[in-house]
């Protein structure tokens, strides 16, 4: 069995040999991001089902979720990772991960779908491959933020705030006037020789909203949801950076990946315009920032 998905211009292919049935995949909105299989991949997973999962030598602890589902451990040749059934609280995953987070030995607990014994690769993408996901891309000029990101008249937004800041709210406001929604809860940006490139991910929110589509970023919001009436206001670049270190993912694993987010964080504030918005629930939002588009100014309507 062999699964390929593109996320943020990167390919990850899974490579299960003894072909063991694929249960609930490809789960939506993960079938927008399907494609075809290329000799040399971004990240390379081997899958082995087996139960019960091997023993592994684990070093030092070197990341422990918040939750306690998923743990890293250091290795010889990289990092182990082991994550846990949120029902019983026992490993399901295994695996190991090289250095530069580009290949990946994983093993597997068989599991049961609709009367059927096989094995779920989302237990594989939530959160292994998001972990190696976001590690290359903290080494390599990226960054996965905590926010909804849309096209729209040829340019880029970023609409980033904490849970119920209201970034589906804007999204579905923009997809009623006709743009492209790439995520309403986490989108990718990377930095390129012509400027910033904004990803849609399948990660998503209550608007369940993901495009395997990209755009140049030209904009970039912290929102709120407002009182009376529209308001955008200018940020300082050392606000924004605060702001934005609040909803970006760290690789809080990777010193290195850690130290270029800060820097990309940088860039970001310094050559893109950063704005506070609060607005109201009403579509004229939209004619509202494209009129203040290229202010740099407190308005308000």
């Amino acid at each position: 069995m062999d699964l390929t998905v593109q996320i943020g211009g990167y390919t990850v292919h899974v490579h299960e040999p003894d072909n063991h049935p694929c249960l609930t995949w490809p789960l939506r909105p993960f079938d927008r991001f399907l494609a075809s299989s290329i000799p040399s991949p971004d990240i390379r997973v081997d899958v082995t089902v087996v139960s019960p999962l091997p023993d592994l030598p684990a070093g030092e602890l070197r990341f422990d979720s918040s939750h306690g589902c998923w743990k890293l451990f250091e290795s010889k040749t990289g990092l182990l990772f082991e994550s846990l059934d949120p029902k019983i609280l026992q490993p399901r995953v295994r695996a190991c991960i090289s250095d530069d987070y580009r290949a990946v030995q994983a093993w597997i607990l068989p599991d049961l779908a609709d009367g059927q014994i096989g094995w779920s690769p989302m237990q594989l993408f939530n959160p292994l491959i998001e972990v190696c996901l976001l590690s290359r891309l903290a080494r390599e000029g990226g960054i996965l933020l905590h926010a909804s990101g849309l096209s729209f008249c040829e340019q880029g937004y970023v609409f980033t705030g904490p849970s119920g800041a209201g970034k589906s709210t804007i999204a579905e406001l923009f997809a009623d006037r006709g743009a492209t929604v790439l995520s309403d809860e986490r989108v990718i940006v990377r930095m390129r020789d012509a400027g910033f490139v904004l990803f849609g991910t399948p990660w998503v929110g209550s608007g369940q909203y993901a495009a395997n589509a990209s755009a140049p970023m030209t904009a970039l919001y912290c929102i709120q949801h407002g009182q009376e009436r529209h308001q955008i206001e200018t940020l300082k670049p050392s606000t924004v950076i605060t702001r934005m270190l609040q909803q970006a993912f760290l690789p809080h694993w990777d010193r290195a990946g850690v130290e270029t987010t800060l820097e990309v964080l940088t860039s970001l504030t310094t050559a893109m315009p950063c704005r506070k918005l609060a607005f109201l629930n009403r579509l004229d939002i939209v004619d509202f920032l494209l009129s203040h588009s290229s202010e740099l100014h407190t308005a308000a309507i």
